[in-house]
């Protein structure tokens, strides 16, 4: 077994949890059309600023709903994570490319909780931004030179802008979500922008009253910016117990071929680090790093459904599989304006 080091260095992946939570359609289903006595009802005290074209919708039978919502959004993803390009360095140095270090399996679970605040400025067009908090884990396997296995803990915040196009077929809604966050966590110099894109295939059936239950399936794309750096305390980086064992594995390192094969800049930003764990003095060193990263698996599916419970309350979960897996509960109060 190699040895478990916690290790929060050039490793950090902020796959900063994006998931904004899109709406879902709201396309007219001919289901769902309002009588005429319906219609009347409603616009003898239709006031509302939203939707624009929102009399006129609702002039042709469309059932809206409320154009402003409030909502929490509670969402845990796993998902493996490709590293490539890594750089070193201790102190002041600047980082150079570590070649020789070479990665298996990184793993990133997040759990993150966000509000987000949304408005339907069309009938067929809604707009959001959000705004939460993540608990990051990083999970990493290096296999060259040195087996061992790394990782890393912490929290990060982040903010995002969305929209969200709909469109009937038929008795059925078609959604096209878009949305880019940025995510701050402990270990980062700067934001990690990612994107995420999403369609949705839907169909919504009236309960009683205006309750509704709406059932979809779709696909989820997301991309992280690719350029990550950061630095770290070298005894953030490993603890006690993990350094004994990662010392076996370095005992004579400067006489083995992949050391001897290094350039002399490579083997400067690695002794910058064996010596000072072989020594056992990790304090006051500092760990640079760079790194390009992306997703491994871009692409996901996903079925979702979702409760009115009425006008003001709705309830949804959604679940995303092959390839990254999420679940997504999320609660929603919608207001008029």
């Amino acid at each position: 077994m190699p040895p478990h080091v916690r290790c929060a260095g050039p490793w950090v992946v902020a796959s900063a949890l994006l998931l904004g939570a899109a709406a879902t359609g709201s396309a007219q289903n001919p289901d769902l059309i309002l009588s005429k006595a319906e219609r009347d009802s409603i616009l003898a005290k239709y006031d509302n600023i939203f939707p624009i074209w929102g009399r006129k919708a609702i002039e042709r039978g469309f059932d809206l709903p409320y154009p402003v919502g409030l909502n929490v959004n509670l969402v845990w993803v796993s998902q493996n994570i490709d590293i490539t390009q890594l750089g070193l360095s201790t102190g002041e140095n600047p980082t150079v490319p570590v070649d020789f270090i070479q990665f298996g399996r990184v793993k990133a679970p997040v759990f993150t909780a966000n509000v987000r605040g949304d408005v339907w400025v069309l009938p067929f067009l809604n707009v959001y931004a959000f705004g939460g908090h993540a608990w990051v884990t990083t999970d990493v396997d290096v296999v060259e030179p040195i087996a061992f296995n790394t990782v890393v803990e912490q929290e990060g915040v982040y903010a995002g802008l969305g929209t969200t196009a709909t469109m009937g077929i038929k008795h059925n809604w078609l959604a096209f979500d878009f949305n880019v966050a940025w995510t701050q966590t402990e270990k980062l110099d700067a934001p990690v922008q990612g994107t995420i894109f999403g369609i949705r295939y839907g169909r919504a059936q009236k309960l009683r009253g205006t309750q509704r239950l709406a059932f979809w399936i779709g696909a989820m794309r997301q991309k992280l910016k690719s350029e990550t750096n950061g630095s770290i305390a070298l005894d953030e980086v490993i603890d006690g117990g993990a350094a004994n064992q990662l010392r076996s594995g370095l005992l004579g390192y400067k006489d083995q071929a992949w050391y001897q094969g290094m350039s002399a800049a490579e083997k400067q930003a690695f002794d910058g680090l064996a010596e000072p764990l072989l020594g056992g003095n990790l304090e006051n060193v500092t760990v640079n790093y760079s790194l390009q990263k992306a997703v491994a698996d871009p692409w996901n599916m996903i079925v979702g459904a979702s409760w009115d419970l009425s006008k003001r309350w709705q309830f949804r979960l959604e679940s995303g599989f092959i390839g990254r897996v999420q679940i997504l509960a999320m609660s929603n109060y919608r207001f008029n304006w």
